[in-house]
């Protein structure tokens, strides 16, 4: 059964699905699933605690070797973990502009 495979698709019951799809259609609004709506305020949290720590260095232009070291390193370890998140964003948006707009299958984008 096609909602069945685009359910599992969205790792939801069948039921829960169908629910949300005909909520989504009568209302005409664009709730997203429970689990992919988890996934956006994890995202969110993970970009707020990103700018809380980037606003904590706040080196100034004398600073020590040691100090520009740690900088550079920490700095590497924020561009990878925006990256994470911005990749983490883009899937859950792709999954829902796929499945609910235009119908098609999708996997686990």
């Amino acid at each position: 059964m096609l909602a069945a495979k685009r359910a599992d698709a969205r790792e939801m019951k069948t039921s829960s699905y169908l629910t949300m799809l005909v909520h989504n259609h009568v209302r005409r609004s664009a709730v997203l699933p429970p689990k992919e709506l988890d996934q956006l305020r994890v995202t969110c949290a993970q970009l707020a605690a990103l700018g809380r720590q980037l606003r904590r260095f706040g080196v100034p232009n004398n600073a020590a070797e040691s100090q520009a070291c740690e900088l550079r390193d920490a700095m590497a370890l924020v561009l990878r973990e925006v990256e994470v998140a911005r990749e983490a964003t883009a899937a859950v948006v792709r999954r829902n502009l796929i499945s609910w707009e235009t119908g098609r299958e999708t996997g686990h984008a």
